[in-house]
C-alpha cells in the first residue's frame, strides 16, 4: 500500500499578508533513461510527472508540464499475440522518449493491413537512451473500447 502524503507548511508566495499553507511535501526523482520513463499498462507509476526546464518563474518555481494519467482504456491485445506488435504503444499508460523525425507518430495506417509485421513498431522507440536536456515526446495512450 502507498504511504500516506506528508505535508509541510509554506508561505504562500504570491500574498502579501505572508499567509501560511500546508502543501504535499513531494520526492524529487530524476528519471534518466526512456526505459525508466516508459509506464506499462499495469505498472506503479508516480503520482506526479513533471517534465520540467531549468527554467523559473517570477516565484522561483521551476517552469514545468505535469502530466496526470487517471484513467486508461484497458488491455487492448495479449503480448504474445501476434499482431500485438502493430500495436505496442497499448503497452503503456505513457512513454516519455527523446523525439526523433523518423518517429513522427506511435502507429501508421499500413499497421492494420499487415499487424504481424508492422511498419512502425512503437516498442522500439523505448531504447534507453538519456532523456536529460533532451527534446522530448510524451506518448499518452488515451482511448476508449466499443463493446
Amino acid at each position: 500500500p502507498d504511504a500516506l502524503p506528508i505535508f509541510e507548511t509554506v508561505e504562500a508566495p504570491w500574498s502579501p499578508k505572508k499567509i501560511k499553507m500546508q502543501i504535499p511535501k513531494l520526492t524529487r526523482r530524476v528519471l534518466e533513461t526512456e526505459n525508466q520513463t516508459a509506464f506499462t499498462l499495469h505498472g506503479k507509476m508516480p503520482r506526479y510527472i513533471m517534465l520540467n526546464s531549468n527554467q523559473t518563474n517570477k516565484w522561483g518555481h521551476e517552469r514545468a508540464y505535469r502530466i496526470q494519467i487517471v484513467s486508461f482504456a484497458g488491455d487492448y491485445l495479449p503480448e504474445e499475440s501476434r499482431m500485438e506488435k502493430s500495436m505496442g504503444w497499448a503497452r503503456y499508460k505513457l512513454a516519455i522518449t527523446n523525439r526523433k523525425e523518423e518517429e513522427p507518430q506511435s502507429s501508421c495506417i499500413y499497421n492494420q493491413n499487415d499487424p504481424w509485421t508492422p511498419t512502425v513498431t512503437f516498442t522500439d522507440f523505448i531504447d534507453d537512451e538519456s532523456v536529460i536536456d533532451k527534446d522530448l515526446v510524451a506518448w499518452i495512450t488515451a482511448g476508449f473500447l466499443h463493446i
